[in-house]
């Protein structure tokens, strides 16, 4: 906790925006915390990215096993193992909206004014229930009724077909495996690191 903690107050020291820390010890993954943060552009995005390596490393000598995405400066991630940092242009942050995609983990927001705020995990919302209109019973004739049916069956699948989900969100699934790929080849690099001390030490 000290270093996503360390992590977020220097992103705050480059005037990051949105600034949260993710707590995934209670889940099942390959990091113990996210932090999560914004810059305006891509100049911003830089400096938060470059000055939380460089603070880690300098402060708490915590070094930065994997870095991606500097060349097109619109999602940063900083990876320390325990810890992976993600700076998001806010177009960027809105679109893959890791926190609802980890929505099962308390959310540590982070400010100047109000310093470390916990708020508990959500969850998944549960499901709104739609009750079912009563059909009424109308006395028409038969060709009457087969021609009003058909008319707004063929006006709704036209405007489903001129639409596409895919376009407006991503998928939960793939924004996750992506994420959890990056992670794992940062894991297997800190172990390659790791002097032969440390790995007896574990087994």
């Amino acid at each position: 906790m000290e270093l996503a903690k360390h992590a977020a107050l220097a992103a705050l020291e480059k005037k990051a925006e949105n600034v949260r820390i993710l707590d995934l010890t209670k889940l099942d993954t390959v990091t113990d915390y996210f932090v999560v943060c914004t810059g305006e552009v891509n100049q911003q995005v830089r400096a938060i990215a470059t000055h939380i390596e460089k603070s880690a490393r300098d402060k708490l000598g915590e070094k930065a096993y994997h870095k991606e995405g500097m060349d097109s400066l619109n999602w940063v991630l900083v990876d320390f193992v325990d810890v992976v940092v993600h700076v998001f242009r806010p177009s960027f942050r809105d679109y893959y909206r890791l926190e609802d995609l980890w929505s099962d983990a308390d959310v540590i927001e982070v400010s100047d004014e109000e310093g470390f705020v916990t708020i508990p995990a959500m969850g998944k919302l549960p499901k709104k229930t739609v009750k079912k209109p009563v059909k009424k019973k109308v006395a028409a004739k038969k060709g009457a009724t087969k021609k009003a049916a058909k008319k707004p069956v063929k006006k709704a699948a036209k405007k489903s077909a001129g639409t596409s989900v895919s376009k407006t969100a991503p998928k939960k699934k793939v924004v996750k495996k992506v994420v959890k790929k990056v992670v794992k080849k940062t894991v297997k690099k800190a172990v390659k690191k790791a002097p032969a001390s440390k790995k007896k030490a574990k087994s």
